[in-house]
């Protein structure tokens, strides 16, 4: 087995505060959250996973950054936290939160697809591969854009923490419970349960359950 060491550059004046990693054996994705909230991206873009590109666009309108599918280099999003503050305008004016966390709470990678959890406690925006439901859209996409997840977003109770695996995606209410789910997230499929636990001690560790 080779390793390969790649340096991580952000913007001037911010650090890495948070990290996350997903994918399969054969792919993967990493995300990074800076100190002013920025989301970086990089790894395995195939499924737009990455979510690169502006949601006006669409799946089919999506360009890959420099023509390539794997991005080496950690990518910022330019489009995440707008679309975020324009399905909650007041998102960001919360000068008491973790200056990490003003717009987006938490970020879980799958095998091929993204969740994002709002600050705001109950937006969460899905991309990448959707075919197993695991985007908690209307629909099963394929692939899809940057889009809020109908199944996965609260109308009336705060979501603390996200939490995905292989084709499955999960949120957790404030007591690290699950709150809702979407895509193959039977129990009985081998590892679940492990991953849920792995989810759950990582909500806590990072203080986002109790």
């Amino acid at each position: 087995v080779s390793y390969a060491i790649l340096p991580i550059n952000l913007d001037d004046g911010c650090t890495m505060a948070h990290a996350y990693a997903g994918g399969f054996s054969s792919s993967g994705h990493s995300a990074l959250l800076d100190t002013k909230g920025n989301l970086w991206f990089s790894g395995c873009d195939r499924w737009q996973q990455l979510g690169l590109g502006s949601a006006q666009g669409g799946s089919s309108g999506y360009t890959w950054k420099g023509g390539r599918l794997w991005q080496e280099q950690f990518q910022k999003n330019d489009y995440i936290i707008e679309l975020l503050k324009s399905l909650d305008p007041s998102l960001g004016n919360n000068t008491a939160m973790d200056s990490s966390r003003r717009y987006i709470r938490d970020v879980a990678l799958g095998g091929d697809h993204t969740i994002i959890l709002s600050a705001n406690k109950r937006d969460v925006i899905t991309f990448g591969k959707g075919g197993e439901g695991q985007l908690g859209l209307s629909s099963k996409p394929w692939v899809s854009s940057p889009a809020k997840s109908k199944a996965l977003s609260s109308s009336n109770a705060d979501i603390s923490a996200v939490c995905a695996f292989r084709h499955c995606s999960i949120t957790l209410d404030d007591n690290g419970e699950v709150l809702s789910r979407a895509g193959k997230c039977s129990m009985e499929l081998k590892g679940m349960q492990k991953a849920l636990d792995r989810c759950r001690k990582r909500a806590k560790d990072t203080g986002l359950v109790p």
